[in-house]
């Protein structure tokens, strides 16, 4: 029995309340949604240092490279959906799947490198830099993205006055995942699930009994969304990056998990009434969340054996370049993909495949396009930390 239709909070017609997302850039020894972006050269010159003290694991990076393209995919669906081109009931199947598994993986790979951040860093600077870093981004990309929004007017899914556009405490689309990482971030640093058997286990223990109590619930304030993200999120801090590096090196293990994940997950999904974890709420039942959580579990674990499969091939070399953008490309997808609709729209142009297609595309290539012009113009502060900030 198939769930019935969720409730969605638009934000420029493809901007569902989503990661989603975290959709992290940098390098394989930085954070998914958590590294402080620097200038181009210097990432440039600290790469050879980086890439002696530890093996690049190119599979991460493929791993950003689908989830934040999932993420894309989602709101790009969300927004055509909305604007009445589908069918909602292949709408809600599709998004349904994806939120199963696409913040939950982003979530675990932002806790890969947090261990090792706080070595570099100490706690106090890691907290610091992360803080400013995610602070920052909230508050420049929510006015950026809320001004284009009120700019759009009747032509977005969803209008917003221009007196919305301050209302920092209700975040904006996809960006209360900002406000998130720096609440788990400082969770993290407390609590060092790393530390001990004792503290991981207490730890993930904790969060899977927070999850089970929020999972699919939607609160509009900043900070309150996302809590059930915390397990995979800590899940990732307890791995470690070293760790995660040997899960899948057996390709039979690999080909296992992907393949036998995927048909769980699809099963779940089309099959049965399941709750994604940070939306559905309307639709909590015991068997809904169980179903759910089992969902995510395994949607989670095929995506990182896919990455790792996918690793080994060709294919590898574009996806993981998607990946080291992928934080530019969260912030400013939802911006973008709404801005093709409306185009395609204003031409005539009515083809759910081409609006998919070219959502998807813009959603993905245009972001990367910016950072890396923002980068040649040495305007950091675009999808980093202001150096005014970074010298505190």
């Amino acid at each position: 029995m198939r769930g019935r239709k969720h409730r969605r909070a638009l934000s420029g017609g493809t901007a569902g309340p989503t990661v989603e997302h975290a959709v992290a850039g940098g390098g394989e020894d930085e954070m998914s949604m958590t590294q402080d972006v620097a200038p181009a050269a210097a990432r440039s010159a600290a790469a050879p240092a980086a890439s002696t003290a530890h093996k690049r694991d190119q599979s991460i990076d493929v791993a950003r490279g689908i989830t934040i393209i999932a993420i894309v995919l989602g709101h790009v669906v969300i927004g055509v959906g909305a604007a009445h081109m589908a069918n909602s009931q292949q709408v809600e199947d599709v998004t349904r799947g994806l939120y199963l598994f696409r913040l939950s993986t982003l979530a675990y790979l932002s806790g890969l490198f947090v261990q090792r951040g706080i070595a570099k860093a100490g706690a106090k600077g890691f907290i610091t830099q992360r803080l400013l870093l995610f602070g920052w981004l909230y508050l420049l990309w929510s006015t950026i993205q809320s001004t284009a929004k009120a700019l759009a007017g009747s032509l977005t899914n969803g209008t917003m006055g221009w007196g919305e556009v301050l209302r920092l405490w209700v975040p904006e689309g996809q960006l209360w995942f900002l406000p998130w990482l720096m609440s788990v971030t400082l969770i993290a640093v407390v609590v060092k699930p790393w530390a001990s058997r004792t503290r991981a286990l207490v730890s993930l223990g904790g969060s899977l009994v927070l999850a089970l109590a929020v999972w699919g619930v939607e609160p509009t304030l900043i900070f309150t969304r996302g809590w059930a993200l915390l397990l995979p999120f800590l899940a990732g801090c307890v791995m470690t990056a070293t760790t995660h590096a040997r899960m899948f090196r057996s390709l039979a293990v690999a080909w296992v998990v992907a393949l036998g994940g995927a048909a769980v997950w699809l099963s779940l999904d089309f099959g049965f009434t399941v709750v994604p974890p940070t939306l559905g709420g309307e639709d909590r039942t015991v068997s809904g969340v169980v179903l759910g959580v089992l969902a995510c579990v395994v949607g989670t674990a095929a995506c990182l054996a896919w990455a790792g499969l996918l690793a080994r091939t060709r294919a590898s070399a574009a996806i993981g370049a998607v990946g080291r953008r992928s934080l530019e490309i969260f912030l400013a997808h939802i911006v973008v993909a709404s801005g093709a609709r409306i185009v395609l729209l204003q031409l005539g142009v009515e083809s759910l495949g081409v609006h998919l297609v070219v959502g998807v595309m813009l959603g993905v290539v245009v972001p990367m396009a910016i950072a890396v012009a923002a980068e040649r113009l040495g305007w950091t502060w675009v999808f980093g930390t202001p150096l005014a900030l970074r010298r505190r």
